[in-house]
């Protein structure tokens, strides 16, 4: 696409308070691939004449996004488009900890990559088409701290968008899975939801995690997010719950 197919003016009438358009303007732009990981951004004088506002408010829009964690900006240098594999970024998305309060950081084994059909379920969460029987990967890994296995994790992502997915690029990289997904894909994660269930282990993850079919669990279901909400990846993860727990921060003063 052209570097300025992205260039209408913004509704200056509208509701809707004009850093909050920019804000989508700028992620439209980033769906669309104008910008990519780890690239920067016109400055703020271009944007502002690109958009017909001023400074402050594109200045706002993109105060927003760095809080989200999509944009970064980096002082004397401009601002970038958020890498996942950056450092201050590789755990971004991870709630489990120890019980004594240590934030886990697990390697992956990757246990199976296989190409299925999508069941009803997994086209609903994803939004895929269910009368076209849509394809998806599903990845399937065992998470080990120590060399000790302490959950296992099921993955699925639509095909279509994942083309250049592969066992081996899963197997090669150390990163966080969207770092993978954002180099071998260019599918850039940037939010997630995430569902906490206390279920009992079934026989399978009991015998891999070393615990008793019927001990306490923790499940954790989490469907993750590219820009404009758009669904791309569902993910399942059972955790023993004797050493381990689920933990979230907000707020502050």
């Amino acid at each position: 696409m052209p570097r300025n197919a992205l260039n209408s003016k913004l509704e200056m009438h509208a509701s809707e308070p004009l850093y909050k358009q920019i804000e989508k303007q700028i992620l439209d732009c980033l769906a669309q691939g104008e910008w990519k990981p780890g690239e920067r951004l016109p400055n703020e004088s271009q944007l502002a004449k690109r958009f017909g506002v001023a400074i402050f408010t594109v200045r706002a829009g993109i105060s927003e996004l760095v809080a989200a964690n999509i944009l970064i900006r980096r002082q004397g240098k401009g601002t970038f488009v958020a890498r996942h594999d950056r450092q201050r970024q590789r755990y971004q998305f991870t709630h489990i900890f120890r019980n004594d309060g240590v934030k886990i950081s697990p390697e992956r084994q990757l246990v199976s990559f296989s190409r299925i059909s999508a069941d009803r379920s997994i086209a609903e969460m994803l939004h895929l088409p269910q009368n076209e029987k849509p394809s998806v990967f599903r990845v399937e890994c065992i998470l080990k701290l120590e060399s000790r296995p302490i959950a296992t994790m099921d993955i699925t992502v639509p095909a279509r968008l994942f083309a250049g997915l592969t066992a081996r690029a899963i197997r090669e990289s150390a990163e966080n899975l969207y770092a993978v997904y954002q180099e071998v894909c260019g599918v850039n994660v940037i939010r997630i939801e995430e569902r906490v269930y206390a279920v009992k282990a079934g026989a399978r993850v009991a015998n891999t995690l070393g615990i008793h079919a019927g001990d306490p669990a923790l499940r954790v279901d989490r469907i993750a997010y590219t820009y404009n909400d758009v669904p791309v990846e569902f993910r399942s993860r059972v955790h023993q719950a004797f050493d381990y727990h689920y933990q979230i921060s907000e707020g502050g003063v």
